[in-house]
């Protein structure tokens, strides 16, 4: 290809010209993973992911990961011997379920429930479905307060094979029960 200094009219109507000639060129959409955990920065990114899966005909992975450390007490680890509480899935699966009644039936969309460490799992997901985009909320807590707990909206975008879009601050009708799922 040609390169252009552009220093006139006529140089900028070429290169112009020469840009309208290049072939389109298309984004490959196919799958897109949507990591939740049920807050209003997660919702915002349904919507999202909903606006880009109806233009792309994409198919959703709906997941929320069960992050054992975060949701069992040390004391009860300790006595469990490794076993997670069939509870904590059986709750992600009722909300996953819930969370598929706003997304509309002409999308293609399933649910997935995995235990472990968000960020990881959210990447290992993502590479096991072969994902083209991960759509996800970020709390927007500011880097001293993410530097001191870290993110798992940064270390997804830090380390994905993908691009991650991150979906930040509180869907505009959160307050409308009608769209959105109370908290369960």
């Amino acid at each position: 290809m040609e390169k252009f200094e552009v220093t006139g009219q006529m140089d900028t109507d070429t290169l112009i010209e020469e840009i309208k000639k290049r072939p389109q060129q298309a984004i490959k959409c196919d799958r897109i993973l949507l990591p939740t955990d049920g807050s209003g920065q997660a919702f915002k990114a349904v919507k999202e992911a909903v606006q880009l899966a109806a233009v792309t005909n994409a198919e959703i992975t709906l997941l929320m990961v069960v992050d054992y450390n975060q949701n069992v007490a040390a004391f009860e680890q300790v006595s469990l011997s490794g076993y997670v509480p069939a509870e904590l899935k059986i709750a992600a699966y009722k909300f996953l379920a819930d969370l598929m009644h706003v997304i509309p039936s002409e999308i293609h969309a399933h649910t997935r429930v995995e235990v472990g460490s968000p960020g990881e799992v959210i990447l290992n997901v993502a590479e096991e479905e072969e994902s083209d985009m991960i759509v996800m909320g970020t709390h927007g807590f500011g880097t001293f307060r993410t530097l001191l707990m870290g993110s798992v909206s940064s270390f997804v975008t830090q380390h994905a094979a993908c691009p991650v879009l991150l979906c930040k601050g509180m869907p505009d009708d959160w307050d409308d029960e009608e769209h959105y799922i109370a908290d369960k």
